[in-house]
């Protein structure tokens, strides 16, 4: 009977991300996180030892083509990449895992413009990241939180949206992702017009979101997730301007958010004054 490769952190994070996009922060730190796998040409004399890349030096590791090009062959583990290498029916003796640090990986792949297929023809499913998103990812500035508070709203006009016309693939990621952080309440979706300017070539949208309470990192992480899936259209996000009961129950009333917590209740708008 066939044994099961174990799962580690960023195998589990890779097939969360094939069921939804919502995975893609916890995907993204963990592959970030400890070390990262390539093939190289079979050399037994350098088996079991940590690989170093000299810059300017032949680039000795296996490129694969994937559904987004030719890409380099990177592995959340040893056994993955001999998984591959298995399925692949490539002969035994022909290439070797070699072991780097996760961040030397994303620096040395982004530098040289390469792409990076992760888990290629594993079971886990496998991701590819373009080089401008490995040298991100290798700076740390792909998760550094930006200020919540600042955005741009001068001469900003916000339209409601039918239900009907929702783009699907962004509201459900943000949906998943919101049900699973319950500092969450509401998020609203519209279409944004920016008067005195020429129309844009992809539909803009504007998602504003209840945050109790606000969390710097989750709204970076809220961001990641909407960019990540608005390559059809233009996304900008905020917090509501202010959560105090009045104008909450005021933008309720305006529109209906397409994300509520299951466990908020909206508060009711203020009787109107008795002259």
């Amino acid at each position: 009977m066939k044994v099961p490769i174990p799962l580690n952190d960023l195998d589990k994070s890779i097939m969360a991300f094939q069921r939804s996009q919502a995975a893609l922060p916890d995907l993204l730190r963990h592959l970030c996180a400890g070390n990262l796998y390539l093939l190289i040409p079979f050399h037994p004399e350098v088996a079991n030892q940590n690989m170093q890349y000299v810059e300017g030096q032949p680039m000795p590791f296996l490129r694969v083509q994937t559904s987004k090009g030719v890409a380099v062959a990177v592995f959340s583990s040893e056994a993955r990449a001999l998984e591959s290498l298995k399925k692949n029916k490539v002969r035994p003796r022909t290439y070797m895992p070699a072991e780097m640090l996760a961040k030397d990986v994303l620096g040395m792949l982004g530098k040289l413009n390469l792409k990076m297929s992760v888990n290629y023809g594993c079971s886990t499913g496998d991701i590819s990241l373009p080089p401008e998103s490995l040298l991100k990812l290798a700076s740390g500035s792909a998760l550094k939180p930006h200020p919540m508070d600042g955005q741009e709203t001068e001469r900003l006009r916000l339209d409601k949206i039918d239900p009907a016309d929702y783009p699907t693939a962004l509201v459900q990621a943000v949906f998943e992702f919101c049900r699973q952080h319950g500092e969450f309440r509401a998020v609203w979706i519209f279409t944004r017009v920016i008067t005195g300017q020429p129309a844009p070539a992809l539909k803009p949208y504007y998602i504003l979101a209840l945050m109790e309470p606000r969390d710097t990192m989750l709204f970076h992480d809220f961001l990641l997730v909407a960019k990540s899936v608005s390559r059809e259209y233009e996304v900008n996000l905020s917090l509501t301007e202010s959560n105090t009961p009045g104008c909450v129950a005021d933008l309720f009333r305006q529109a209906q958010p397409f994300y509520v917590a299951a466990d908020y209740h909206p508060p009711a708008a203020p009787a109107p004054s008795v002259p």
